[in-house]
């Protein structure tokens, strides 16, 4: 009788700790559907803009060892100023430069970015460039070329 009345008691303990683990479950769930006002992006007060000629650029094949620079120009059209926190690169070969001052609505700037292949092997080559700023997204530009060697 005695080991009866523990299975009994041990089972009801069970169901309990089921019940209260869905309700634990059940009430996490809830709680990551409540947004907090606060912690809502609002795109009004988000910067937006148009990169006037892409976010990818194509170097081609060449035999040069040079620094290959391309400008990437945006321009804004939200209307609150842009402005560019960061802007990090895939690798050490490539360099982002940027204007850290706000852009103005309507107007245009551009971003310099340049790979320097000098020493590397001949072959193909991709890189990118992540802007980080005040707009709604990140931005990725995307640089590529192949490199062959002079005969």
């Amino acid at each position: 009788m005695r080991f009866h009345t523990s299975v009994k008691s041990l089972s009801s303990f069970f169901t309990f700790m089921r019940i209260f683990f869905l309700l634990l479950l059940f009430l996490g769930v809830a709680s990551c559907r409540q947004q907090n006002p606060s912690q809502v992006r609002d795109n009004q007060n988000m910067s937006k803009i148009d990169f006037v000629n892409g976010t990818d650029f194509q170097f081609g094949r060449y035999s040069t060892r040079d620094t290959m620079v391309h400008y990437f120009v945006y321009k804004n059209i939200s209307k609150i100023p842009f402005v560019i926190s960061k802007i990090e690169t895939s690798c050490g070969c490539t360099r982002a430069t940027f204007n850290p001052r706000p852009l103005q609505p309507g107007h245009t700037d551009s971003i310099r970015v340049a790979y320097d292949g000098s020493g590397f092997l001949e072959g193909p080559w991709y890189k990118t460039c992540t802007i980080y700023s005040n707009a709604d997204t990140t931005f990725v530009l995307r640089l590529q070329g192949t490199y062959y060697a002079a005969e």
